[in-house]
C-alpha cells in the first residue's frame, strides 16, 4: 500500500518536478519495491501492484537514461569504468542507486511477458548489450586495490564487480528468453555486437564478460530465434564474421581451449537455427567454417598438451551434436565412395522417441581428420 501511495504521488505529483526530483522520487521507491517482491511469486507483481506496467517503463527508461548519460562522448575505457560504478554495489544496497536499478529490473524481468515487452519498448535490451560490450575495456584492477577493504562497506571492490556481473549476465539471460528483446537486438543492429564479443580477444581479467555474451547468445539460441532474427544474422554476416575473427586470432592470441569455447556459442547457434532455416549452416559452409575446423583439429594432432587434448575431445564431441541438425540428407559424392565401407549384415536402427525421423548429415572431412580424431 505505501508502495503504491508513492508511486501514485511520483505519477500525479501536485508541483511540477524536475528531472532530478524526479529520478530522487523513483530512487527512493526502489528499495522498497525490491523489498515487496524480492522474495515474493513473480505473478504478485501483476496482480497485487497495477500500476506495475507504467513503473517498469519508468525505471527502464531510467536506467538507459543514466547509462547514455555516462557513456556520452567518452572513451570506451571512461565510460565503461562511469557504467560499472554506477551499477555497483556501495556501502549498502539502499545507498546505491544504480545497484537498486538494476536489481529491480531483475525482479521485474522475472516477471509476466508484458513487463518484458514494456522493457524492450524503452530500449533496455539493446543498451545493456552495449554496457555489456563497454565491459571489455574496464581496465585491470591491482591485487592491493581488489582487495581493499573499507569500514563502510562489507565489499571490497573485486567483490562488488563478481556481484555487477552475476546480476547484469542474469538480467539479460532473463530479458533473451524471450522473443521481443531479441528482435529488438536486431532491430537496433546490437545483436551483431554478441558475435563480436563471443569471438574477440580480450585481456584474462575480462574474459568473464566473453563468457557472459556467450551465455546470453546461447540463451536466445535456444529461447528466442525467431525468422527474423535468423534472417538479420545471415544478412549481416554474422557467422562469416566468427570465423575470420577466430581464424585471424588463432595461435596468436587465443589458446585452443579459448577457440573451442569459442565454437561451442557458434555450434549451438547453428544447431537451434537449423530448426528455423538452414541458411545458417549454409553461410557457415560458405565462411570455409569446415575447412577452418578440419585445419585447427590437424594443427593440434601433435600438441600432446592435456590442453590441447581436452580441446579435441570437446570439439569432436560438438561436431558430433553438429552433424544431427537440419532435415536434409547428405549423400556421399562418386569421388568420395572410395572412403566408404560396408559393413555386412548391418541394418539402419529405426528412429524411437519423438515419432519424428530426423536425417542425420555427413560431413566428408579428408582422411587425416578421422586419423586424428582417433
Amino acid at each position: 500500500m505505501h508502495l503504491k501511495k508513492l508511486f501514485a504521488e511520483f505519477t500525479h505529483s501536485v508541483n511540477h518536478l524536475n528531472e532530478k526530483e524526479k529520478d530522487d522520487k523513483l530512487y527512493n521507491m526502489l528499495p522498497l519495491f525490491c523489498k515487496v517482491f524480492g522474495n515474493s511469486n513473480s505473478a504478485d507483481m501483476t496482480d497485487k501492484f497495477r500500476d506495475v506496467h507504467s513503473f517498469c517503463d519508468h525505471v527502464s527508461r531510467l536506467m538507459v537514461s543514466k547509462v547514455c548519460q555516462r557513456a556520452s562522448n567518452q572513451s570506451t575505457e571512461i565510460a565503461s569504468c562511469a557504467i560499472a560504478k554506477f551499477l555497483e554495489i556501495e556501502n549498502s544496497e539502499e545507498s546505491s542507486s544504480g545497484w537498486m536499478l538494476l536489481s529491480t529490473l531483475n525482479l521485474l524481468a522475472a516477471g509476466d511477458v508484458s513487463l518484458v515487452e514494456v522493457m524492450t519498448k524503452a530500449s533496455l535490451p539493446s543498451t545493456l548489450v552495449k554496457c555489456l560490450y563497454l565491459f571489455f575495456d574496464l581496465p585491470l584492477m591491482s591485487e592491493e586495490e581488489a582487495n581493499m577493504s573499507d569500514d563502510s562497506s562489507d565489499f571490497t571492490p573485486r567483490e562488488r564487480r563478481i556481484l555487477l556481473q552475476k546480476i547484469f549476465v542474469q538480467l539479460l539471460v532473463r530479458l533473451c528468453s524471450h522473443a521481443a528483446p531479441a528482435e529488438e537486438l536486431s532491430n537496433k543492429d546490437d545483436l551483431a555486437l554478441l558475435f563480436s564479443a563471443i569471438t574477440s580477444v580480450c585481456p584474462p581479467y575480462n574474459v568473464i564478460w566473453r563468457k557472459s555474451a556467450a551465455e546470453i547468445l546461447m540463451t536466445l539460441s535456444s529461447h528466442s530465434l525467431t525468422p527474423k532474427v535468423v534472417q538479420y544474422v545471415h544478412d549481416k554476416g554474422c557467422i562469416a564474421l566468427c570465423i575470420e575473427n577466430m581464424t585471424r586470432k588463432k595461435g596468436q592470441d587465443l589458446t585452443p581451449l579459448e577457440i573451442v569455447e569459442m565454437f561451442v556459442s557458434v555450434f549451438c547457434f547453428l544447431k537451434d537455427s537449423s530448426e528455423v532455416s538452414q541458411i545458417l549452416l549454409k553461410d557457415f559452409k560458405e565462411a570455409h567454417g569446415y575447412t577452418f575446423l578440419k585445419n585447427f583439429l590437424i594443427n593440434l594432432e601433435h600438441d600432446r598438451s592435456s590442453e590441447a587434448q581436452e580441446a579435441v575431445r570437446n570439439l569432436v564431441l560438438m561436431i558430433a551434436t553438429l552433424s544431427m541438425c537440419g532435415y536434409v540428407e547428405l549423400r556421399p559424392n562418386a569421388a568420395s565412395m572410395g572412403c566408404i565401407f560396408t559393413i555386412l549384415g548391418f541394418c539402419m536402427p529405426q528412429p524411437s522417441g519423438r515419432g519424428k525421423r530426423e536425417e542425420i548429415k555427413i560431413f566428408c572431412f579428408e582422411r587425416i581428420v578421422f586419423n586424428v580424431i582417433i
